[in-house]
């Protein structure tokens, strides 16, 4: 694979960064490899993360008719734009927000600044513990045991980040279902933050410590043109191919099947 074969594999077995950290990682990696190693590497990172919608859009812009670097700037300024999407978000968070699992979109939201944030510890893994320690230097973060977050909802709302939005929902880690519908049981506000790039029109294969929440569970999700409604969101995603090529992969990992 050349020279960056070290870094393709770490970023394939990260299992603490967010989706699109790892996606833009991934995607300046790629474009330091040779041309004939680029299926091999596409190939690991797609295995490694197949639950990260970015990946599969990265592989889908790898592989289109303009070329590898084309594609690649593609998928870059793509992620550039999602930037707007906790832009949008941070406008209507309250004081004190609630989030499970680590991800660059929702520390992102730090423009709000809201007073407290409240992370779970979003086990296994316990990513939630670092990600209180990266935020505190914004705000009064803190992490808390999942149970606690589960059965109290202690914030005005709850914020999530997204690996993958689908017509069918959000996947994210595992306890999300659990968390929105605590929280929509005691009247908060669940939102997620996405962006075009986390936008597929299947269900992406659910491996490790992931799972779909249904999209009626949410009240928005976050987008680089603003906060849309769970339908809005649906339709968005339906609009979203991936390259042909890339269909045997997606299914044969789990990814759900086409009509």
């Amino acid at each position: 694979m050349g020279g960056d074969r070290a870094t393709i594999e770490a970023l394939a077995r990260d299992r603490s960064s967010g989706a699109a950290s790892i996606a833009e990682r991934a995607a300046r990696a790629l474009a330091e490899l040779p041309p004939g190693s680029l299926g091999a590497a596409l190939d690991v990172l797609l295995r490694g993360q197949p639950s990260m919608a970015p990946m599969w859009r990265l592989a889908t812009e790898v592989l289109s008719r303009e070329g590898t670097a084309a594609g690649i700037q593609r998928f870059l300024a793509l992620l550039e734009s999602d930037a707007g999407a906790p832009r949008h978000l941070a406008a209507a968070l309250p004081e004190t927000i609630l989030t499970i699992s680590n991800s660059t979109m929702v520390a992102e939201a730090r423009i709000r600044r809201p007073s407290r944030t409240l992370c779970m510890r979003s086990l296994p893994g316990g990513e939630g513990v670092g990600f209180a320690r990266s935020l505190s230097g914004w705000t009064a973060a803190t992490s808390v045991p999942d149970g606690r977050a589960l059965l109290d909802v202690p914030a005005e709302a709850v914020v999530c980040g997204a690996d993958a939005v689908t017509p069918e929902g959000v996947v994210n880690k595992v306890k999300t279902v659990a968390l929105a519908r605590a929280a929509r049981e005691r009247g908060v506000p669940v939102h997620a933050v996405a962006g075009e790039s986390k936008l597929l029109s299947r269900r992406p294969p659910l491996s490790g410590p992931f799972e779909i929440v249904p999209l009626d569970l949410f009240t928005s999700v976050a987008m680089a043109e603003g906060l849309l409604s769970p339908d809005e969101a649906a339709v968005r995603a339906g609009e979203v191919l991936l390259a042909p090529e890339l269909l045997p992969l997606f299914e044969s990992l789990g990814g759900a099947a086409g009509p």
